[in-house]
């Protein structure tokens, strides 16, 4: 089998095992007239039933591996070319050599299609609000890394500027839980590569919409800038704003898919943090000090309301937070980090 999913032929993929014809066919229990017509065409996929293909992956080693691959690589290649088309070159070394699932590179992709193309339609929408999640962020961070080898595209620039014009025309004048995430994944990522806030980004949107914008955008900028009175504003903002402390407080568990995503952003009363203790940890040792003085001042304290023991990983968390103050050159940073480990050591 073609390890990147180029066509093969049926008599391709089997010669190495030393099958012939008949040899597929009784395994397969599909009659030779069948296997014949399939036998020497590279595009057998194309004609094949999808009983008999299952009837095939299920006793011919090497049939279903390779329907996958050529599967990832027809589709890959179909969003090569409209990506080409619209002006933007796919790198694909990055993609080949990436640690993220290929499958959600590719709808990273085509989101990248519908974002180039300004298709402000609540398809588009509703498409870009499915990377709401860790693996399909990691898919998007790819598509919009500007690090050569590393993202997907060889220069992002012209998706920076197509998504920083479609956001506002992604907007709604009633109530869209699928616009309002749409447009916090988009702000996000473009905010966390270019440091721009939301004053910069050059619209203004009502109510939770802009809540749960701004949120995308500090997140992405703490990541992009390392501004630790960044961090100190929202902090501070959450503390005067109800609606700011009940996003951030449901982003995390959605986000970790410990929680269901809920469109009146709700959360049940009852939730151990599982998922979202291994996200934070990862955090905890990878991002910069900014963004570690928001999880320490900001969300873990907010996060302990809703599961104290924070999905049974307290110790690692005081571990984590304890190795990680003592090499922070801010003096706040380490009182913080400091407070927090005092109060969690009061319930470990």
């Amino acid at each position: 089998m073609a390890a990147d999913g180029e066509p093969k032929s049926l008599s391709e993929i089997t010669k190495d095992m030393g099958l012939n014809m008949s040899d597929v066919a009784a395994f397969s229990g599909l009659d030779e007239s069948t296997i014949f017509r399939l036998w020497d065409n590279t595009e057998w996929l194309d004609r094949v039933s999808g009983r008999s293909l299952q009837c095939l992956m299920s006793s011919v080693p090497g049939i279903a591996e390779y329907s996958m691959a050529h599967a990832v690589r027809k589709r890959r290649d179909v969003l090569v070319s409209d990506l080409h088309g619209e002006g933007l070159a796919v790198d694909l070394s990055a993609f080949e050599s990436s640690d993220v699932t290929q499958q959600h590179l590719l709808n990273a992709l085509e989101a990248a299609l519908h974002i180039v193309r300004g298709e402000a339609t609540q398809k588009t929408s509703s498409f870009i609000a499915r990377f709401w999640g860790r693996e399909q962020d990691r898919a998007l961070e790819t598509l919009y890394s500007p690090e050569a080898g590393n993202g997907l595209l060889s220069d992002p620039q012209a998706l920076f500027d197509s998504s920083i014009e479609l956001a506002p025309r992604l907007n709604r004048k009633t109530y869209s839980f699928h616009s309002i995430l749409a447009l916090n994944i988009l702000t996000h990522q473009v905010s966390k590569v270019t440091g721009a806030l939301e004053a910069d980004l050059g619209f203004e949107v009502p109510g939770r919409q802009a809540a749960f914008m701004m949120r995308g955008v500090v997140m992405g900028s703490l990541i992009g800038s390392n501004d630790i009175e960044l961090a100190e504003r929202y902090r501070k903002e959450l503390d005067a704003t109800p609606v700011y402390a009940a996003l951030e407080e449901w982003s995390f568990p959605t986000y970790t898919r410990d929680g269901r995503i809920s469109s009146d952003f709700t959360l049940p009363s009852s939730l151990s943090l599982r998922n979202t203790a291994t996200e934070v940890l990862r955090e905890i040792a990878e991002y910069n000090d900014a963004y570690l003085y928001y999880l320490v001042s900001t969300y873990i304290p907010l996060a302990l309301k809703r599961d104290p023991a924070f999905g049974g990983k307290i110790t690692e968390l005081i571990r984590a937070i304890e190795l990680r103050g003592a090499g922070c050159q801010d003096k706040r940073i380490r009182q913080t980090c400091n407070m927090l480990v005092r109060r969690l050591k009061g319930v470990a």
